[in-house]
């Protein structure tokens, strides 16, 4: 059985048909209307709009695209867990065997098998669970945190700042022994250098200082292996006294330094003379550091 807008036409009907669509596409015809009265777009294609043979539909329209099925009433609840409602006094007829609830039989009990079940002493009778049913929809079914209660959560991040807590504590405990320790070390060595301890503290500052220097030339990357990758430690190629060249001269109107590819275009000091770079300056000051120490020191023993 076909519908009417599929039954068969002549070959003017059919012509008529094509003009009337036209007229309705540009706006010149009103559109046509559906069984509730409703306008259909004119430009929907036939094969949506021409309902299927079996729904005997009367006129064209779109009712059978929509979703005709009503879905029932789903629920979003869950169970209410360990819940009791009703607690007898002596054992009923068709109860549990085993705890004399009614809820389930004696084969699905769930506490532990009596020596002398319910049924035969009448005491301490279980009460009745609650029994729920639901209708879950396709998600409901299928969803593991249904009937969580995420307050319960509070309890998991108690735990987890209790352990950092417990964390901190120690490692300043750690670290204020490590400074005792050291400030315990440096008394001691204090009190038995003696008159020489001048001499050997500023020595021992300046090993202190070259020490720190090393640590800090060193780079920390990730060097490729077989085994997965080990850490290594690599000399860093750069002088930690090196001065950038953007930094000698701050001055807006100086030399321009482009950041992005690390070049500068001019010299940023075209008045200093070319013989002379900072790094000489450096070494200068640092070599008259030095010899006047060691003259310090010279005419500290020449009364000895």
């Amino acid at each position: 059985m076909a519908t009417s807008s599929a039954a068969f036409k002549s070959r003017e009907d059919h012509r008529k048909q094509l003009e009337l669509e036209e007229a309705r596409k540009a706006g010149l015809a009103p559109a046509e209307v559906d069984e509730d009265g409703k306008e259909i777009n004119p430009h929907i294609p036939q094969f949506m709009s021409a309902a299927p043979w079996y729904l005997n539909a009367e006129r064209p329209g779109l009712k059978h695209q929509r979703k005709w099925k009503s879905d029932p009433n789903y629920t979003k609840s869950w169970y209410d867990r360990g819940t009791k409602i009703f607690q007898a006094e002596k054992y009923r007829k068709g109860a549990c065997e085993n705890c004399g609830a009614m809820t389930h039989d004696a084969k699905s009990c769930i506490e532990r098998p009596r020596k002398k079940r319910a049924k035969w002493t009448n005491m301490h009778i279980a009460p009745d669970e609650k029994i729920e049913t639901f209708e879950l929809d396709y998600d409901g079914k299928r969803d593991r945190w249904n009937g969580y209660d995420p307050s319960t959560y509070a309890r998991v991040i108690e735990r987890y700042e209790a352990r950092y807590e417990a964390k901190d504590e120690a490692r300043r405990k750690y670290l204020k022994q490590q400074q005792l320790k050291k400030l315990e070390e440096k008394n001691s060595k204090i009190e038995g250098e003696g008159e020489g301890g001048e001499v050997s503290d500023e020595g021992d500052a300046l090993k202190l200082v070259e020490s720190k220097q090393m640590e800090l030339s060193k780079v920390e990357r990730r060097v490729r292996t077989t085994g997965g990758g080990s850490t290594g430690s690599v000399r860093n190629l750069r002088i930690r006294e090196d001065i950038a060249k953007y930094l000698f001269n701050l001055d807006c109107n100086s030399a321009y330094y482009d950041p992005k590819s690390r070049s500068m275009r001019e010299d940023p000091l075209p008045d200093a003379d070319p013989g002379v770079s900072c790094r000489v300056f450096s070494l200068k000051s640092t070599c008259t550091n030095l010899w006047v120490k060691i003259d310090k020191y010279v005419n500290m023993y020449k009364f000895f």
